[in-house]
């Protein structure tokens, strides 16, 4: 067994729910070093949100970069390219003031910030190679 996932909640310190099922999960592992992670619960990107992006807007962007840069990109590349430009965290030194971005995964994104970053993506691609991205569901025609 690779892992086991228990919801609970957290009231003055403690975990208060599903204690015996967070005990029986701990007696699966006895005797084995393990990993403890907390966080909190909430919904992540969906399977239709991804399906979307690497499916429509990941492929509209590999064909506008060939069309428009002549540059021939894979998914992954252009998936990559979004990402570096659009989903980041910033810290900065305060003693110089300099700015750093660190990486952020689409996977850690909930429901709303992968709209935001869909979004985001499809304004690039308007901008920048006038090229229009459909809606989830919408139906287009291609000439």
């Amino acid at each position: 067994m690779k892992s086991i996932a228990v919801m609970s909640r957290v009231l003055n310190g403690k975990l208060v729910r599903n204690k015996s099922m967070i005990a029986n999960a701990v007696k699966h592992f006895e005797g084995k070093d393990v990993e403890v992670i907390i966080k909190m619960k909430r919904k992540y990107r969906s399977s239709p949100q991804n399906a979307y992006y690497f499916g429509v807007i990941i492929p509209i962007a590999v064909n506008a970069i060939y069309n428009e840069w002549g540059e021939v990109w894979s998914k992954e590349k252009a998936h990559e390219f979004f990402k570096n430009r659009f989903l980041f965290d910033e810290r900065v030194n305060e003693e110089t003031a300099e700015i750093i971005q660190i990486p952020k995964s689409t996977t850690d994104n909930s429901t709303i910030e992968q709209e935001e970053y869909h979004l985001k993506c499809v304004e690039f691609l308007r901008e920048w190679f006038n090229v229009e991205v459909p809606l989830p569901n919408e139906n287009i025609k291609i000439e």
